[in-house]
């Protein structure tokens, strides 16, 4: 198998609130098969045990989180030596999370809960409660954050004032009381996988094209 067709082998499934508005547009991944390893995109270490051959890291992009322009969040899928899943790590806002008793569907793929409108993973729905703290940013806070510049863009990436306005005036249409009802499932096709190295140079380009988009309907 090539890259992507590995890629495609392990990947996720993720299961959305059904009120979700917003699904991932490309996965830039990296397959590590040293024992310790730096990730490109965010900041901590790969570390394979003894029985694994490989982690494949998916560094998932998607236009819009329901606070800003721009998410890329993150899953590590640990594959052992028989090739079965060992362990899949996800991240938080910000930190990673072991996915502890999660579900491995058809053998390979494991299967993910997405924070509604925010997107941070989770092994199961109980990690969205109490309910409450999770409804709020999907409704007042909106747009709050503008355009998102993380550390992995700093410096590729710049934004005026008007162009978190634009963010704000467009988010606010999106903005949702999520049901807790994960029914929404996604599932990656070959077609979403491309090298971190491309996507990192691809996302600068497409926030710019979404700003522009944005800014035509705004107005």
């Amino acid at each position: 198998m090539n890259e992507v067709e590995i890629c495609y082998k392990y990947a996720p499934i993720i299961m959305f609130d059904e009120k979700e508005p917003f699904l991932p547009v490309r996965v830039g991944y990296t397959i590590f098969k040293d024992k310790v390893s730096p990730s490109p995109s965010f900041p901590r270490e790969i570390i394979l045990n003894d029985n694994e051959k490989f982690c494949i890291e998916y560094a998932i992009y998607w236009d819009w989180d329901i606070g800003h322009l721009y998410e890329l969040e993150h899953i590590w899928v640990y594959v052992d030596n028989n090739e079965r899943v060992s362990r899949v790590d996800a991240s938080w806002h910000g930190r990673f999370n072991p996915m502890e008793g999660i579900e491995i569907r058809e053998g390979t793929h494991p299967v993910l809960y997405s924070q509604p409108g925010k997107h941070a993973f989770a092994p199961n729905p109980s990690w969205f409660e109490p309910k409450e703290r999770f409804i709020l940013p999907c409704i007042q806070e909106a747009g709050i954050s503008g355009l998102l510049i993380t550390k992995v863009f700093e410096g590729k990436i710049t934004k005026t004032l008007e162009d978190d306005e634009s963010v704000v005036q467009y988010l606010s249409r999106f903005a949702f009381i999520p049901t807790f009802n994960f029914n929404k499932e996604f599932r990656f096709q070959k077609g979403h996988f491309y090298p971190w190295e491309e996507i990192d140079k691809w996302i600068p380009m497409r926030i710019k094209e979404v700003l522009e988009n944005i800014k035509k309907e705004v107005l």
